[in-house]
């Protein structure tokens, strides 16, 4: 960013006869334009420009690296629709777990329910709230997590250590899908890699968000009584939706 010395003598030419009431400085006569001006209030004006452009820059970083489906680029809560006691219920139970992260809090958050009912919505509705705050948040389906996480060493300059260390960095992190393509008989590994996750960001003080098709006791016994035990510590906000798919009822 460029100071005044800096930008003094390339922009104005000879003093005015004005001075400026905010800056008790006298002004000058702006070269090329002949426009009286006062050098403080320019400055202030570059700084400002500057610092909005900086603010549009790492936003614009936050939400490419949140991996926010295109889908749902556009998905907040003013458009989703809580035209039920069920959905009306559901928006301001995340209106409300937004509020707790933006004032510190940590506590995780499981939202589940069939197909269609408007969970991922939902959840990126949270992601771009708390991506305005200026959170660093994360969109992942629970199969993309394993997988990425499972094919680290394939990767050079990669370990599941540094891999899991990206996702435990994040201050929110949004696991879409948990239990529909991340488990394999033939590799109880792969599901092993997001129980990873969740551990290490229980042991960072990170919020989670779980997202899933299983119902709330499934999830449960699906993690484990140790795993459970923890994710829920200090408290855990549930979103049950419970209602018909919103996809075939059109």
């Amino acid at each position: 960013m460029k100071t005044l010395a800096q930008i003094k003598p390339q922009a104005f030419a000879q003093p005015a006869d004005e001075f400026c009431q905010v800056h008790n400085s006298q002004k000058v006569i702006s070269f090329g334009t002949g426009r009286v001006i006062c050098t403080h209030c320019e400055l202030e004006k570059a700084q400002a420009s500057h610092r909005k452009n900086a603010h549009a820059s790492i936003r614009e970083k936050h939400f490419h690296g949140a991996q926010i489906p295109a889908r749902h680029a556009q998905s907040g809560l003013k458009n989703y629709i809580a035209d039920t006691q069920g959905r009306a219920t559901a928006k301001a139970s995340a209106t409300a777990y937004i509020k707790h992260l933006r004032d510190g809090g940590k506590q995780n958050l499981v939202m589940v329910g069939s197909t269609g009912t408007g969970k991922t919505h939902l959840a990126c509705a949270t992601a771009h709230n708390l991506l305005d705050s200026g959170m660093f948040v994360r969109y992942v389906t629970s199969e993309h997590l394993a997988n990425d996480i499972s094919s680290a060493y394939s990767r050079k300059d990669d370990t599941e250590k540094s891999a899991i260390l990206r996702y435990t960095d994040l201050d929110v992190l949004i696991i879409d899908e948990y239990g529909l393509h991340d488990r394999s008989a033939k590799s109880p590994y792969i599901l092993e890699c997001v129980h990873k996750v969740l551990y290490a960001r229980y042991d960072a003080l990170k919020p989670t968000m779980l997202i899933s098709n299983m119902s709330l006791n499934e999830i449960k016994s699906d993690l484990g009584d140790r795993l459970w035990s923890r994710f829920q510590d200090g408290g855990l906000s549930v979103i049950e939706c419970n209602w018909t798919d919103a996809r075939t009822t059109k």
